[in-house]
């Protein structure tokens, strides 16, 4: 009996003290529906826009949890990119999340310091495209690149670029949730993240290239709590992603282009590269679902097709390099 006892509260103090995977999972979209790059979206007044980069930084990242808890995620940076939606925060002693608290941006330590000092992957390693201007201006708190129709045809022709810069750009964020452990071990967190509330009151037409503190940037930052940009959400259901199955091309570097991607359910893909020849130019195993490529190595100017492939399904996507 005493034997029995004795591991049964072993087993208890086990369970007790594991600690939950805590991921989050950002359901990017835009007036309700699944946002994807290079679709045609109306802005508040009723103008065709699309993006080509959305992208934002995440720290302070901290919750509230079990009874009152708190517990800050030290030195945990999520680097936000519209086509990815999870996103691991670490392994925690929690069960039941109550709230959750972020800073969109970089905190003052971090964005005063040098993204030399950090090794990829870590998202605040450097990023291709870049996500800091160089030191001392800091670290991008958020990027936002598209198009917008300045003619009144529908098409989305005016390039406007938002990427904002200075301590002065963070802002924080407080949700109040209720995220619990499943019984595999984790906690998802899922959170909504409505794209259209950032650029809401917006002139596209009059942003054009904007890389900095200005006053456009600082009202998109407010924008992030005054629209609650961020909110609660169902679970993203990233285990079936057919809908949103996308390849598109980032070509902010047009001698070596981004591709970002989202693909079918969880699973690792082939990625293989042809020029317009057919000839195999680049050949990457184990890609994941969702995310944004760099090709590694130089590629002449001309035609090229990425095709993503799994057991179940192929995408081919065509792009170009320009050098």
């Amino acid at each position: 009996m005493s034997k029995f006892l004795s591991i049964i509260l072993i087993a208890t103090g086990f369970v007790a003290n594991a600690q939950s995977n805590v991921s989050l999972d950002l359901n990017h979209q835009f007036d309700g529906a699944p946002f994807a790059y290079n679709t045609v979206y109306a802005d508040d007044q009723g103008r065709a826009v699309s993006f080509d980069r959305v992208q934002y930084y995440m720290s302070s990242i901290s919750v509230v949890h079990d009874g009152g808890q708190t517990t800050d995620f030290t030195d945990v940076y999520i680097l936000g990119s519209a086509n990815v939606s999870n996103y691991s925060l670490g392994f925690f002693n929690i069960t039941n999340i109550e709230e959750f608290n972020f800073n969109l941006g970089v905190d003052y330590a971090a964005n005063n310091g040098n993204s030399s000092n950090y090794a990829s992957p870590h998202p605040l390693s450097p990023q291709a495209p870049l996500m800091d201007w160089g030191w001392p201006s800091g670290y991008f708190f958020f990027v936002i690149d598209g198009k917008v129709d300045d003619t009144g045809d529908g098409i989305p022709n005016k390039m406007f670029q938002m990427r904002s810069l200075g301590d002065v750009m963070l802002r924080g964020v407080t949700l109040m949730t209720n995220a619990s452990i499943d019984l595999g071990g984790s906690i998802d967190l899922a959170l909504d993240v409505n794209i259209e509330k950032w650029i809401k009151n917006i002139d596209l037409v009059t942003v054009g290239v904007d890389h900095g503190s200005s006053q456009n940037n600082q009202n998109v930052a407010n924008n992030t709590n005054t629209f609650s940009v961020f909110g609660n959400s169902a679970p993203t259901g990233i285990n079936d992603v057919n809908a949103n199955t996308y390849v598109t091309t980032d070509y902010a570097m047009a001698y070596a282009p981004i591709l970002n991607y989202k693909l079918t359910a969880r699973t690792n893909n082939l990625l293989t590269i042809l020029d317009a020849q057919g000839r195999v130019v680049v050949e990457e195993k184990g890609l994941g679902f969702e995310g944004s490529y760099f090709v590694k190595q130089e590629l002449n100017s001309g035609m090229y097709y990425a095709i993503f492939s799994n057991p179940t399904n192929t995408l081919t996507h065509k792009f170009v390099v320009k050098r």
